[in-house]
């Protein structure tokens, strides 16, 4: 049985190859990969992509995300939208972000937020892509 590192590094791994493959189909110009830093300071996203700060946490058993995951995103954002990934055994993968990152009228307060499954989020960057690319995250409303 892997060790939770390992099942960390493994998950962060598989959301990076989804990532990439869905660049790549959705024509977006950008790749990204594991930031291998977060090892060594605090306060540094798994896994970047432009406008976003990502983390992803795999566990065992649960239902649903920890607080301390997203406050743990939150922080390490800076003015990026943060976006944590998270999943338990044998349930899909699901995605929380701030709402604003799909509504630009809201404000941008990062403690109102969805949750939506991995497929879903893709479509609203799809959607988005576009003023994610036009808008600094802290100027987005």
């Amino acid at each position: 049985m892997a060790n939770s590192r390992q099942k960390g590094a493994a998950f962060e791994r598989d959301i990076v190859k989804r990532l990439n493959g869905f660049a790549a189909k959705a024509g977006f110009d950008f790749s990204c990969k594991r930031n291998l830093d977060q090892y060594q300071a605090r306060d540094l996203c798994d896994i970047e992509i432009p406008g976003h700060a990502i983390e992803c946490k795999a566990y065992k058993d649960g239902f649903w995300y920890r607080t301390e995951w997203w406050e743990q995103v939150v922080r390490a954002s800076d003015d990026r939208i943060p976006v944590l990934v998270w999943k338990f055994n044998n349930k899909p993968i699901r995605v929380t972000l701030p709402l604003y990152a799909i509504a630009p009228d809201l404000p941008q307060d990062p403690d109102r937020v969805c949750v939506v499954f991995l497929e879903e989020w893709f479509k609203i960057l799809q959607d988005n892509w576009h003023r994610y690319q036009q808008e600094p995250a802290d100027e987005l409303p």
